[in-house]
């Protein structure tokens, strides 16, 4: 850990030099026709970066304080441009002034302040899965949403600036990926794979992850258009994990076992190794199961197998009086249990005259083949009536979540669902 720390400061560092050596060596004047158009520019990028933080108002994505807060930092950031313009700057011959310095300071401080912050928000590991999963907890969606949204107008902001900048485009369109707007998301990768153009090596990667958000748009289905992203993706490289692994999905889902095996035997080959323990081989494993071939792995041992059967959580479900008169008994009624990954582990699919009903979530209720709710110590259990019909928490759904539920000590649950997401 002390390795990575001398890195990551070694790193901040040398940023920190290459972005205030120009700060540093700069001199001479400006003209006025030149501070009036500079001055002109400030005013216009205040003006977009507040319409852009209005229509997030609009639509709902941004509260009336945070709202304010961020139009305030703008109003600032206006008025500190527009007084740096004014002002007249005093020549040196080799080294900056006094208020350089201090700016620079200020600078460095934001930008180490701020890389820290982001790592620890994003890029640590062992919350990286949870950035990326769907936001199925109605809490957790009310808490993320004005954060993702302020994510987005500076990362727009920012490319507005640099239209060119890949890195941030990729990070615009996870963004959108762990907001659960796939179409947007699908978006931004379409445009990045236009970016790069086929001799760029990223870009088959970007192509195969716009038929992942495709993929998911259209329900999990093999839509034209996401078969033709992953053909175009593998003709630029056969060997793209995630295009491959598309592919044998619809050849699993089709019956066509051996195809399946085929393509994921080949999305190995590059694949990380989290990625093959996780989900491929389990995948494999699974194929040749249903097409009856003999899987070359051992047995599970007697130990293992008591633990698959006590993987079980009853589950006795109802609605509240007052919410079940505001809803159709044909509205769906989505029961899951997550373990902090983004696909649940088990899932019921319900309506609400179904309700009240007693259900079991255990390894036959799998949502897919590669991740079991007995592989997990404790899980997270959502009961959600989707008014939209979505699977996805929206606005006005109602729900109830029983949190860290013991997945192998024969739990029973008494679940009423009785709140609303707002």
């Amino acid at each position: 850990m002390m390795t990575l720390w001398i890195v990551i400061a070694a790193m901040l560092l040398l940023a920190v030099i290459l972005l205030l050596w120009p700060l540093a060596i700069y001199k001479g004047t400006q003209n006025n026709e030149q501070g009036i158009s500079q001055k002109q520019k400030n005013i216009s990028i205040f003006k977009e970066r507040l319409a852009e933080l209005e229509n997030e108002q609009t639509q709902g994505n941004l509260d009336a304080s945070t709202f304010q807060q961020l139009k305030t930092e703008l109003e600032k950031t206006l008025l500190g441009d527009v007084q740096f313009v004014e002002q007249p700057i005093v020549k040196t011959a080799n080294i900056a002034g006094i208020q350089h310095w201090l700016v620079m300071a200020v600078i460095a401080s934001v930008f180490i302040l701020g890389s820290l912050a982001t790592y620890n928000s994003l890029g640590a590991s062992d919350k990286f899965q949870q950035y990326l999963a769907l936001a199925d907890s109605p809490e957790e969606h009310q808490q993320t949403t004005t954060d993702f949204s302020v994510a987005l107008i500076a990362l727009k902001a920012k490319l507005a600036e640099n239209p060119e900048d890949i890195e941030k485009w990729f990070l615009l369109a996870n963004t959108y990926a762990a907001m659960g707007d796939f179409q947007q998301a699908g978006d931004v990768y379409k445009q990045i794979a236009g970016l790069l153009g086929e001799n760029n090596p990223g870009y088959a990667a970007a192509k195969a992850a716009y038929a992942q958000m495709m993929y998911q748009v259209a329900g999990e289905r093999m839509i034209p258009v996401v078969q033709v992203a992953i053909d175009e993706a593998l003709r630029v490289d056969p060997e793209e994990p995630t295009a491959l692994i598309l592919k044998g999905l619809d050849a699993y889902q089709q019956q066509s076992y051996a195809k399946a095996i085929s393509s994921w035997e080949k999305a190995k080959i590059k694949a990380g190794n989290a990625l093959v323990s996780n989900f491929i081989d389990p995948a494999i494993a699974e194929a040749r199961k249903q097409s009856g071939e003999p899987a070359p792995v051992q047995q599970a041992k007697p130990a293992q197998e008591a633990v698959i059967a006590s993987a079980s959580i009853k589950i006795n479900l109802d609605i509240s009086p007052a919410l079940r008169a505001k809803v159709s008994g044909q509205d769906r009624v989505f029961v899951f249990a997550k373990a902090g990954m983004p696909m649940p582990l088990a899932a019921e699919r319900l309506q609400v005259q179904d309700l009240p009903i007693t259900i079991i979530l255990d390894d036959t209720k799998a949502a897919m083949p590669t991740a079991k709710i007995s592989s997990a110590e404790f899980v997270d259990i959502t009961a959600r009536v989707a008014i939209s019909g979505s699977p996805r928490a929206t606005k006005g759904d109602f729900y109830v979540t029983a949190k860290q539920v013991a997945v192998h000590k024969g739990e029973e649950l008494t679940l009423v669902i009785d709140k609303i997401v707002e």
